[in-house]
């Protein structure tokens, strides 16, 4: 099965709807856990259907499984290291770990054993948006 375009998974909508309710008094830690994590997710599978269009296969049955991994160094590759590492960073922290503020170690190159202090909040969200639309704007072009 083969995409006849990336239409059904461009992440613009939900980039933009998290934008608009970003200071939403209703907002809670939780929300903006599980609103970080959607970022980085609707990225990777933007980046992911943008692969399988250009003829770039995955692994799987279908070829259509992509390494996380992948998806980070071919960002860094491109210039976009700051924005796939705040992505990333508050992804792992937002999905890995518990505590608010939190240490996190991350475990994919070029990052592989880094640390730093994180806190879950609306600053934290509004980081991983502002660096998500530089990406997006690159993956549109991809």
């Amino acid at each position: 099965m083969r995409p006849s375009n990336t239409g059904d998974l461009k992440p613009h909508k939900l980039i933009s709807y998290f934008e608009n309710i970003l200071n939403d008094n209703l907002l809670d830690e939780v929300f903006i856990r599980r609103m970080i994590s959607a970022v980085y997710f609707s990225l990777f599978n933007y980046w992911s259907i943008k692969n399988i269009c250009k003829g770039i296969k995955g692994k799987g049955k279908r070829n259509d499984s992509f390494p996380h991994v992948q998806f980070i160094q071919d960002l860094v590759g491109r210039g976009f290291d700051a924005q796939i590492r705040t992505i990333y960073l508050y992804r792992v922290a937002v999905d890995h770990y518990t505590l608010n503020q939190t240490t996190v170690t991350l475990t994919s190159n070029p990052y592989k054993g880094k640390t730093q202090d994180v806190e879950i909040g609306k600053n934290a969200l509004k980081r991983v948006l502002e660096s998500a639309k530089d990406i997006l704007n690159f993956l549109d072009k991809y």
